[in-house]
């Protein structure tokens, strides 16, 4: 009886490991081919070591194919990863601030947060800028500081890196100037009491500035507006545009545009082009009081975020320390020679004014990039 069942149990496990087998040889072709369909765009990062079968000489080929593809890969990673970021040292000093304080987010930020990023996704932006900043860098700068919710320092120094702009000043310092949009009374047309043209700038033929203000280009049906006094003309100019208000309180935007030197001497004579019912900084950007500045972008290239040190000024051209605010580069300015100034737009009419007179004295820049990993 027992070798009976010996005999039942080795021939039960006989037929088992029979189907077992016939099984196998059924269904390993399907789970093979479900895992090709899960792992076929991926390969392994180290080669398994195996003895395969001599493939035929087109799979061979392919297998080729498949190994520059995947090197390919690698190269360029590896190339990512040794490429620097190479900044003109002439203009930017690794290193920020010792201290930020904690900052806000405000309307007027995000509105001119906004802005920069429209005008940096634009296709005429070029690729590079100057002091070997690229437009990506500068976007990623902008989309970076929307994500950070709170401007913790803490969040700040580990999201971007800083660099002071080199100014050749004692402690690098920028006189920080301001600007804003007069609001200036004309006419459309000449009168004994408006008799001062604002111009644009010609096509060609552009004499100097002293003949220009002698009257050289009278008649030539280059008024944009009529002004009442030389000095409101000077003030629209030195500002790089104003707000035109006629005599059936309509108004009209003026913007730079563009400009000549004296044959002798120093100083310019400014143009002026009409643009929409916002100011326009560079003919780009609806400027934002407070938050855009005009730089050379010979230097510092337009479309820049910036930490601003600000000197806070009371009513009486008092300092009280400073006011830390990020600031983003909008705009140009013929006044604006070198990395030595930078001029903030202030706003519009007599509180513009008022705002502007607050800003002029010296204090510190620093340029924003994505942090580098």
């Amino acid at each position: 009886m027992l070798t009976l069942k010996r005999f039942f149990i080795a021939d039960l496990t006989l037929l088992i490991a029979c189907l077992a087998t016939i099984w196998l040889s059924i269904e390993q072709p399907t789970i093979l081919s479900a895992h090709a369909s899960v792992l076929g765009p991926y390969l392994p990062l180290t080669e398994t070591k195996s003895v395969p079968a001599t493939p035929a000489e087109p799979e061979a080929s392919s297998e080729k194919s498949i190994s520059a593809k995947v090197e390919a890969p690698k190269k360029e990673v590896a190339k990512m990863r040794a490429t620097k970021r190479r900044l003109s040292s002439r203009v930017l000093i690794p290193g920020g601030p010792d201290t930020i304080p904690y900052l806000a987010f405000d309307p007027m930020m995000l509105k001119a947060m906004y802005e920069q990023a429209n005008y940096l996704r634009r296709s005429d932006v070029p690729e590079k800028a100057a002091s070997g900043i690229t437009r990506d860098e500068m976007l990623q700068t902008v989309e970076l500081l929307q994500n950070v919710q709170l401007l913790d320092p803490n969040v700040l120094h580990t999201t971007f890196d800083f660099y002071g702009i080199n100014t050749e000043l004692h402690n690098d310092r920028v006189r920080m100037t301001g600007y804003y949009t007069p609001v200036i009374k004309a006419s459309r047309v000449r009168t004994s009491e408006y008799s001062v043209p604002m111009l644009r700038r010609p096509e060609s033929n552009v004499p100097p500035a002293e003949f220009i203000e002698g009257g050289a280009l009278n008649g030539r049906g280059l008024e944009l507006a009529w002004l009442r006094s030389k000095k409101e003309l000077a003030n629209a100019q030195l500002q790089g545009n104003c707000l035109v208000e006629f005599p059936d309180g309509s108004r009209q935007h003026f913007g730079f545009g563009g400009s000549v030197k004296r044959s002798k001497g120093k100083g310019k004579y400014v143009f002026f082009t009409p643009v929409d019912n916002e100011v326009l900084g560079c003919g780009y950007f609806p400027l934002t009081p407070g938050y855009s500045v005009a730089v050379d972008p010979r230097f510092i290239p337009i479309g820049s975020t910036l930490l601003a040190e600000l000197p806070n000024i009371d009513a009486k051209g008092k300092q009280h320390g400073y006011t830390y605010r990020i600031i983003f580069a909008q705009d140009r300015g013929g006044a604006i020679l070198t990395t030595k100034r930078m001029d903030l737009y202030s706003g519009i009419g007599q509180k513009g004014l008022q705002e502007a007179r607050k800003i002029n004295r010296y204090g510190r820049l620093w340029l924003m990039l994505p942090k580098e990993r």
